[in-house]
């Protein structure tokens, strides 16, 4: 899969490797080595880093739409969405471009990554307060672990429930006829394990699992591609879901591609779509 808007993408301003690792990146110092820097992504860190300092900043203010409640999520971290610039990435390019155009980017990537896969229910895990639900027409519904982003999602009207990935009996919530897909989510979870075999015990209700996260990749082997595994390393992000998926017999992996789109450079999303055999 490549990114849709080809004509936007010419638009932007280019960066040099060079220039987005000089001084003013503080990951530079840090995948070097020249800086400490390790993070353990237990259930204490995600606690602290979304359900405390991202979605509890949110959960007192009113939203009329869930599109109102991004934008505010934007304006949290001092991020105006129509004037502010940002770093992204796409494949191994990077650009400087405004948000807008990164989340009409963005966006239009998890459409296009999931088009493919369609059945009669979505079903996101690790939806937040379910924006990702809003993008598709059929019903669509998800699973959230921090509690403010659920209280959130049932104040303005999204379909999320509360989710622990770890939990096994927390994935009884998914409904026949779905496709499971988690965006930046799965990310928080070292090991993969316990999803792929949570997800095996409600195999008969789920048509296909679409991907569209960070994680680990082997076969990567430029600069960018080895600080990018180096970053994921640093701040315990997946380590292995892709060589996971690759090892079970059960498991028929339908698309595989790295280093899509990323939000940041260093933490590049790559798809990956599969199913349990028959």
């Amino acid at each position: 899969m490549k990114i849709k808007n080809q004509s936007l993408i010419a638009q932007f301003e280019k960066l040099e490797i060079n220039d987005f690792f000089g001084k003013q990146n503080r990951w530079t110092n840090r995948l070097l080595g020249y800086e400490e820097f390790q993070k353990n992504r237990d259930l204490a860190q995600v606690e602290s880093e979304y359900n405390q300092d991202k979605y509890k900043v949110l959960l007192n203010q009113s939203y009329a739409t869930v599109e109102e409640c991004k934008f505010r999520e934007f304006q949290s971290v001092n991020l105006d969405p129509e004037t502010a610039m940002t770093v992204i990435s796409i494949g191994d390019d990077i650009y400087n471009v405004k948000v807008s155009q990164m989340r009409e980017l963005y966006y239009d990537m998890i459409q296009q990554a999931v088009k493919p896969y369609q059945s009669k229910r979505i079903c996101e895990l690790g939806a937040g307060y379910g924006f990702n639900l809003s993008l598709f027409e059929q019903e669509a519904y998800g699973g959230e672990y921090s509690s403010n982003a659920v209280s959130i999602a049932q104040k303005i009207g999204q379909d999320v429930v509360q989710f622990n990935y770890y939990e096994e009996k927390d994935y009884d919530f998914i409904r026949p006829d779905s496709t499971i897909i988690s965006v930046h989510s799965i990310e928080q979870i070292p090991d993969a394990s316990c999803i792929v075999s949570s997800l095996r015990k409600h195999k008969e209700k789920i048509n296909f699992v679409v991907h569209i996260e960070p994680t680990i990749v082997l076969e990567r082997n430029t600069l960018l591609g080895l600080f990018r595994n180096r970053y994921l390393q640093l701040n315990d992000y997946n380590q292995n879901l892709i060589e996971l998926l690759k090892s079970q017999s059960d498991i028929e992996i339908l698309e595989l591609n790295t280093d899509i789109f990323g939000l940041v450079p260093l933490n590049s999303s790559n798809i990956i779509a599969w199913r349990f055999k028959k």
